[in-house]
């Protein structure tokens, strides 16, 4: 599934109608059909018995999808009333089409020519519906929302628990921008929204989370090769995509083929970040995992890391090797945001040409001049991280985290993995944001446990790009396993299911 500004709509409506010749009442109809047979499936799962239905249709082309489906669902005998606002002279010319055959059909209709005048008429039809399906403004919206438009969905807001209403929104709550996720002054608060053929990047904004309810995206007949011919969209990481993706091991292969990984990990008070980032690298299948660290973090951590070797920063021969031939490397979980760690960082950056993770005090630490025309780096910082590489606030951010992940990245030909829920992957020019992940795993070593899946996989030989996607999603799927059972997620419960998870995911690819 694609994701995109809401302008990509008329982009994409523009597209059918020249190239492919596809009339846009079809494509109107297409829409109704899928938001038509999504709405009754939404009934059939909350297992309600939905008689009456009002629909709330502006005069543009989403109050155009409106009137179609009313049409649709007044044809299954349900109790279907139209309220319109807005100057009706001015509808669409497929809008208009519609609202005549629903007109000659003898569907209920209520025009607001004034609120005030026609509010206790709403408030009856508000009192008595089972669903409120909202066609007001669609995604082209640019503007503040005032006067009686405001008023209509700030009573649809209000009255809904009141008397027991669903709201669904069709493509977007009217009022939310879709680009950006912005209220432009006031938003229905849908229950479910309905969009078509690919994701509004706004819904992406964390504020926008509380106007969406469950979300839905339809297809409405776009040719699928109208996205071979444009500009690479950002999409998301699911299930498709990391089979797609996986690499098989197979039978005959040994530790030899599944790559050699360094962690430059812990130090005095953070011995678990050591040992977290390293047995994440082992379980996700490194065929041999050394954990770089001090005299203090060797001594705790050696014992129970008894699957990887370990190396002190003092044993300059060893390490020297060890760097020579290590496929990716990791540097931060734990390290201290100190001199020592920067140096190690620049050193690394300098001398080595294989993948290289940064996390946590690694991030902290670095700088853009450490990179070279060579380096094959993935940064993974968490918003407050990328606030202080960037420059930005977290506000900034957040309003565009795709955008300025993106930006970043682009600018220092990295990979950036922007975490946090739907964790963004990009190196500035494909983009991908992640489909697992729960909030039970906000909390320490979870950041670690991510550092070594990934850098395991870059030393198995994936695309630094990939490896990190791939990361990402089996973090999350983990996560996920373990939070169906319990409310909070630990890092050290997380490294016992990696790799049954990661088997699981092979399976299907066999």
């Amino acid at each position: 599934m694609y994701i995109a500004e809401s302008e990509f709509t008329s982009k994409m409506d523009k597209y059918c109608i020249e190239k492919y010749k596809i009339p846009e009442i079809i494509l109107m109809e297409n829409a109704a059909n899928s938001a038509f047979e999504r709405i009754v499936k939404i009934g059939h799962k909350r297992n309600i018995e939905v008689e009456e239905i009002s629909i709330i249709c502006g005069s543009g082309n989403n109050g155009g999808d409106g009137f179609a489906i009313a049409r649709k669902l007044s044809n299954m005998a349900k109790d279907v009333k139209i309220i319109t606002i807005g100057n009706l002279d001015k509808m669409s010319h497929c809008a208009k089409i519609n609202f005549d055959i629903c007109t000659n059909m003898g569907i209920d209709h209520i025009h607001i020519d004034s609120l005030d005048k026609r509010k206790e008429e709403i408030l009856k039809v508000l009192k008595s519906t089972d669903q409120v399906i909202d066609c007001i403004f669609g995604a082209g919206l640019n503007r503040n929302i005032e006067n009686d438009y405001k008023d209509l969905i700030e009573m649809i807001n209000e009255n809904k628990e009141k008397y027991n209403y669903d709201t669904i929104s069709i493509d977007i709550p009217s009022g939310l921008n879709g680009t950006t996720g912005e209220v432009m002054g006031v938003s229905i608060i849908a229950d479910y929204t309905i969009s078509f053929e690919f994701f509004k990047r706004g819904f992406l904004r964390y504020s926008s989370e509380k106007y969406l309810g469950e979300i839905y995206v339809e297809d409405i007949g776009v040719p699928y090769k109208f996205y071979n011919d444009i500009d690479i969209l950002p999409s998301f990481i699911d299930e498709n995509y990391i089979l797609d993706n996986l690499m098989i091991r197979k039978d005959s292969m040994h530790k030899g083929d599944f790559g050699k990984v360094a962690i430059a990990a812990g130090s005095t008070g953070f011995y678990g970040a050591a040992y977290i980032s390293s047995s994440a690298a082992v379980n996700t299948g490194s065929g041999l995992t050394t954990l770089i660290c001090t005299e203090d973090t060797q001594r705790i951590v050696a014992s129970k890391l008894t699957e990887a070797m370990t190396c002190q920063y003092s044993d300059s021969d060893r390490l020297e090797k060890i760097l020579r031939e290590v496929d990716a490397l990791a540097i931060g979980p734990g390290m201290g945001n100190t001199g020592q760690t920067k140096s190690f960082l620049k050193k690394m950056l300098d001398n080595i040409d294989v993948p290289v993770v940064i996390d946590a005090d690694g991030i902290n630490v670095f700088e853009k001049g450490f990179l070279n025309k060579d380096s094959q780096c993935i940064l993974t910082p968490h918003l407050g991280e990328f606030s202080r590489l960037t420059g930005l606030s977290i506000e900034e951010i957040e309003s565009d985290r795709i955008f300025y992940a993106e930006k970043y990245a682009k600018e220092n030909e990295i990979v950036i993995v922007l975490k946090g829920k739907n964790t963004i992957v990009t190196d500035g020019i494909r983009t991908m944001v992640n489909t697992t992940g729960n909030s039970g795993m906000a909390n320490g070593g979870m950041g670690d446990a991510l550092t070594g899946i990934i850098t395991s996989l870059c030393g198995q030989g994936y695309d630094i790009f990939v490896a990190a996607c791939i990361g990402v999603y089996l973090h999350g799927l983990c996560g996920d396993k373990i939070y169906k059972e319990k409310q909070v997620v630990t890092a050290s419960e997380l490294l016992k299911v990696i790799a049954s998870e990661l088997k699981l995911l092979y399976n299907k690819i066999k």
